[in-house]
């Protein structure tokens, strides 16, 4: 090997690559006037000889061929100043002279730059999809539990969900002189509601920018920016604590700024669903200090408002639930735990961006200890886990046709409103609400 490598006349011949077969690419001072053909990457290289006596260093060191000093550079200094590599093979590999190691350096970094421009159109679609699903429900209606103890100490989601609780300490401590805009808002909903929806908009752009980054494959997010506009920027509007002004500004940026931000747009939803006597009752339990100007009667309307929101009838009586039967097609699409519990968001209401999302109702009306009914939390569990293998299948192979014509719901109950215990929700309690004495709170 050695003899070969050795130049033995002015008119040195330049070996196949073969004759260095751990380094096939690697450029070895091609000389001008021979009958070496340089591969793609050996051209754009341009690099002075490395020497087999580096080469052999490389080896020593374990770096059999250009795949694996590729790799090196991949995991260790893949966007960072090519000084950073240049030190490591003068450093650890005991490339003495800089201007070889540098040659090397510029020969890899160049190879896996295109290597990845090349590639880019093929493998982006082969990459797998990090799925955001937004929890949403009603104050105390179980938001706080089902995050904390479902999705973080169950075996079937804990390794599978990042969770994200809704931005409250951003809205508690604003900027340099720590304002409180959520108790500005409690003492001063008229002067403050517009004020502060907005900031809870861009604490949430903030947030998920600050999540984006995570590495488990479902990411669980407290609310979204939907509901806070078709529940709770709603009930500040009928409220009059925004005025039509407001309201129309709002709007203006709302869908402009939704429609560019990609990542607020979650992948599929997961209602917490209980009626509202039931969540007024943990409200009381609970007693949050926040909380204390809550009534029943506003738990009622924003339930009715989620109601409306995510199951609008089609004679206009916000609440009431469609009989509706899934296809056949998509029953054999799901699992049966969760078969009568997803349906697709759809709707005039609907904004564009989430039309056709799927979601799935979770039922929170029954007090359970999940300390010690631990098949419960894991039932619950199993449902989002399926939840979630149901979604990333339908984004792995897309199908017009499952997605079309879907119901607006399967979650019936004959004779209107279903609730978890399966007794009709009383119609009265549909009928218009007024706004102005109800507080509006935003706790979990």
């Amino acid at each position: 090997m050695q003899k070969l490598l050795r130049p033995t006349s002015s008119s040195v011949p330049i070996f196949s690559v073969s004759v260095v077969s751990p380094f096939l690419s690697l450029p070895l001072n091609p000389s001008k006037g021979s009958n070496f053909a340089p591969s793609r990457s050996m051209a754009a290289a341009a690099a002075p000889v490395a020497g087999p006596r580096n080469l052999r260093k490389l080896v020593q060191k374990g770096i059999a061929g250009v795949a694996e000093l590729k790799q090196l550079y991949k995991d260790k200094f893949f966007g960072k100043s090519s000084d950073k590599m240049v030190e490591y093979l003068q450093s650890s590999v005991g490339i003495i002279h800089k201007n070889h190691a540098e040659s090397i350096t510029s020969f890899i970094k160049k190879s896996v730059d295109e290597e990845l421009e090349d590639n880019s159109s093929s493998v982006q679609p082969l990459q797998k999809k990090r799925l955001t699903f937004c929890v949403e429900g009603n104050i105390s209606v179980g938001k706080t539990t089902f995050l904390q103890r479902i999705a973080n100490e169950t075996i079937e989601l804990r390794d599978l969900v990042e969770v994200v609780p809704e931005p409250i300490s951003k809205w508690q401590d604003v900027g340099p002189d720590h304002f409180n805009i959520l108790d500005a808002f409690y003492a001063e909903p008229q002067r403050y509601a517009y004020t502060f929806q907005n900031y809870v908009f861009v604490t949430r752009v903030m947030q998920e920018r600050e999540s984006s980054g995570g590495i488990k494959p479902l990411r669980l997010m407290e609310r979204s920016v939907f509901s806070d506009r078709m529940v709770f920027v709603r009930a500040v509007h009928e409220a009059n604590w925004m005025n039509e002004m407001e309201i129309s500004i709002y709007d203006s940026w709302f869908d402009p700024v939704v429609s560019s931000l990609p990542g607020l747009i979650p992948d599929g939803f997961i209602y917490l669903r209980a009626s509202p006597d039931t969540c007024h009752k943990r409200m009381k339990l609970r007693k949050r200090t926040e909380e204390g100007g809550v009534s029943l009667d506003y738990l009622r309307d924003l339930h009715e408002k989620h109601e409306s929101w995510l199951f609008p009838s089609q004679s206009g009586n916000h609440g009431v639930f469609l009989v509706n039967k899934l296809p056949q097609h998509v029953d054999n699409s799901l699992h049966p735990n969760i078969r009568d519990r997803v349906f697709y968001l759809e709707g005039d209401h609907m904004h564009s961006s989430i039309q056709k999302v799927p979601a799935l109702v979770l039922d929170c009306e029954p007090n359970i200890d999940f300390s010690k009914d631990v098949e419960a939390k894991r039932q619950y569990a199993r449902q989002v886990a399926e939840f979630f293998e149901f979604v990333k299948k339908k984004q792995e192979v897309p199908s017009k046709e499952a997605v079309e014509g879907q119901p607006q719901v399967v979650l019936p109950h004959e004779g209107g409103l279903w609730l978890p215990d399966g007794k009709p929700f009383p119609q009265s309690a549909l009928k218009p609400l007024d706004f102005r004495r109800a507080m509006s709170f935003r706790s979990g």
